[in-house]
């Protein structure tokens, strides 16, 4: 039977290791001593790997190397580690001067959008790889892992040398019987990239390649379950707003891969090697819209890797604070490539396993808390997984302009110390085209009486394309425009001079966005009479030319704040700054009118903060992602309940009463917890707040 799951961990390690063969039985030694020693509680065995790889698995390598696997489960069984089994490939993430035919003759490779062909990664149509995979993933299914591991190659985009597919001709039939003539690649292409209005194929196309994957891992489900009926399948994802290059519907295809059992889901944490703390913004946003897609019964195991391996890449600092990261958002397990493919010793550089035991403690106090059911807080990040069908492109546009919108309105909230979630909240935020595809019934639930929405210039413009303009507080909004092509006098500086909103004259902010080499796009518009004009764009004489922000109560009992900046084109390093954290905060107070979950504040810049609330206690947490440490931190938190002693994680791993913690009333259902120590970036802070029993 499959390799049970210990019990023990909340903070669950699985340890992706590659055993090569000329290393197999000394990889194997190393394993039985260390795992327990570092604390792991399962090793994800990774097959035919990387730089090693032969491309498309040959069927006699695999049947030389599957007794090897059966004896490393049954190794790992006696010293209580679960065996789980990762193969590199499923259809093949990238060519690399192989050629699939070699091992699977006939194989049909995929075509891009451009007519390149691939030599090694399959279409999944492919009769001759689907026989191959049949006779490969049995193999693998015999060695009854915990669970098998279906690689984000399991796409139709990003398999080098294309980067957008597949358009071979069994792709080009199917779509040709769907819309009742043949069509060619030229053809389809051109229509999938129309400027303005989505040509109807794009749809059609999007549909087709989203049936075609969900049966392809209804395909590789059914191979294992014929075999393992209680190995569970994993995938491992590129991001939802990727996804949505190839129409994925996670729901069904969730369904198709986990064939009756637990799913489990690999989010991606990128960060492969070390550059900046601010990476983290993505690892964690990762988390939180993957899970969002997916049933809420999948297991959550983040991917955590370092590439090329070593710490030249990546130090155990900031491996460590991709796992607590992971923890602290209420993922049950991590999984780690830390180690190279190659078989070098894990204690040629024990560092990493040193970091993984001296670890366990405050990880596993941290999970047993942020793993219960509960509601992470926030403002509400908009998604809709079909937003590629309804994107409209501009001339000349590629490809991957049929990505979704929304990122930048995650990260330029995040660091400003406004935490964000995927689930309803009564404050949204929606950013260029992310509303298009929504409903009117859609869009008047987010305008509706009580509600909050925030807007950038293209969002505003979408709904006023829509006939929302009246509900927005905008009577106009022309099209963003790059600021130095608009026929108004140069526009250097946006003035944030409304004191309700954290403004005051001459309260300035620089139009040189994104960043110093860049210039911004912005929409000039006619606000409603009644709308508050929050902020001005201004020339270099400050004279104010256009509005920059409004701010509007509509006929509903909604509130809008528009602000008049294309974020995609505006967010970067040179849009931050306190004076934003103050703009962007007052903005979701009022929004929120004055009951926002969390808002964070202190001496220090760049926070990545989160409030989860559980039956009887709230968890906060606050990740520096500055070099500088950050003092005198405030969490601001609506809530009407009586709160109990807060409790700060220690680095021991124990809930302890602190004298650093104070918790004082604020205003009228506020609390405010102060936080009197240093907070470096490499030693992140958790509180527990326990609430009082109602009377």
């Amino acid at each position: 039977m499959a390799s049970p799951a210990p019990t023990s961990s909340a903070a669950w390690y699985a340890l992706r290791r590659t055993l090569p063969v000329w290393s197999f039985a000394e990889n194997l030694r190393e394993l039985t001593a260390c795992l327990p020693r570092y604390g792991v509680d399962e090793l994800v065995v990774k097959v035919d790997t990387e730089e090693f790889s032969h491309g498309q698995v040959p069927l006699d390598w695999a049947r030389a190397y599957q007794p090897k696997l059966l004896a490393l489960r049954d190794a790992l069984a006696e010293i209580g580690v679960a065996y789980s089994l990762n193969p590199w490939i499923t259809v093949g993430h990238c060519d690399r001067g192989r050629d699939g035919r070699a091992h699977v003759p006939h194989l049909r490779p995929m075509v891009g959008h451009d007519g390149t062909e691939c030599t090694c990664c399959a279409c999944p149509l492919s009769t001759a790889w689907r026989e191959h995979t049949t006779e490969l993933w049995t193999l693998y299914a015999q060695t009854q892992p915990r669970v098998l591991w279906v690689e984000d190659d399991i796409r139709t985009f990003n398999h080098e040398p294309i980067k957008f597919g597949c358009f071979c001709s069994e792709h080009l039939a199917r779509f040709g019987v769907r819309v009742g003539r043949p069509v060619t690649r030229p053809e389809l292409v051109a229509a999938l990239l129309q400027p303005g209005t989505p040509h109807p194929w794009r749809q059609l196309f999007l549909d087709l390649q989203s049936e075609i994957m969900n049966e392809t891992v209804a395909f590789l489900a059914q191979i294992v379950h014929r075999v393992s009926p209680t190995t569970s399948l994993g995938l491992m994802s590129s991001g939802p707003r990727q996804h949505c290059l190839e129409g994925r519907r996670w729901a069904p295809f969730a369904r198709a891969l986990a064939d009756g059992a637990t799913l489990y889901s690999r989010p991606p944490l990128a960060n492969y090697w070390e550059e900046s703390l601010r990476g983290f913004y993505y690892s964690h946003d990762s988390i939180k819209i993957t899970r969002h897609c997916l049933p809420p019964d999948t297991v959550e195991q983040t991917e955590v890797e370092n590439i090329p391996f070593t710490r030249y890449s990546k130090s155990t600092a900031f491996t460590f604070l991709q796992m607590a990261i992971s923890f602290a958002y209420g993922s049950q397990g991590v999984t780690l490539n830390l180690f190279d493919h190659a078989g070098t010793p894990m204690e040629n550089e024990p560092a990493f396993g040193r970091l993984l035991a001296e670890k366990k403690p405050l990880l596993n106090a941290l999970a047993a808390h942020a793993s219960r059911p509960g509601a992470y807080r926030g403002v509400q990040l908009v998604f809709d997984e079909s937003a590629s069908h309804h994107r409209q492109l501009r001339p000349g546009a590629g490809y991957g302009e049929l990505a979704a919108d929304g990122e930048p309105a995650m990260t330029l909230l995040e660091t400003h110390g406004i935490p964000t979630t995927y689930s309803p909240e009564r404050v949204a935020v929606a950013m260029g085209q992310q509303l298009r595809g929504f409903s009117d019934v859609q869009l008047l639930a987010l305008l509706g009486r009580d509600r909050g929405l925030l807007l950038d210039a293209t969002a505003a413009r979408t709904l006023c394309e829509r006939g929302f303009g009246e509900l927005i507080g905008v009577e106009s909004i022309a099209p963003a425009q790059m600021v130095d092509d608009l026929p108004s006098r140069p526009l250097v500086a946006e003035e944030l001079h409304h004191p309700d909103f954290g403004g005051a004259d001459k309260r300035l902010l620089t139009l040189t966005l994104p960043n110093l080499m860049s210039r911004p796009s912005l929409g000039v518009l006619a606000p409603a009479p009644s709308a508050r004009v929050v902020s001005h764009f201004v020339d270099p004489e400050g004279r104010r030319i256009h509005p920059g922000a409004t701010a509007y109560e509509n006929r509903l009992g909604g509130r809008v704040y528009v602000h008049a900046l294309d974020w995609a084109t505006s967010y970067g390093v040179a849009f931050n700054h306190p004076f934003r954290a103050a703009q962007l905060q007052t903005a979701v107070r009022w929004l929120s009118r004055d009951a926002a979950p969390l808002l964070v504040s202190g001496d220090g810049v760049y926070p990545l903060a989160f409030r989860k609330d559980l039956p009887s206690e709230t968890l906060l947490g606050l990740f520096n992602l500055s070099l500088d440490p950050w003092q005198d931190t405030q969490f601001t938190l609506a809530d009407t309940r009586q709160p109990l002693t807060p409790l700060l994680l220690s680095a021991d791993g124990h809930w302890q009463e602190s004298p650093l913690l104070s918790l004082a009333p604020g205003t009228s259902g506020h609390w405010r917890l102060s936080h009197g120590g240093r907070i470096p970036f490499d030693a992140p802070l958790f509180v527990r707040i326990p609430w009082a029993a109602s009377a």
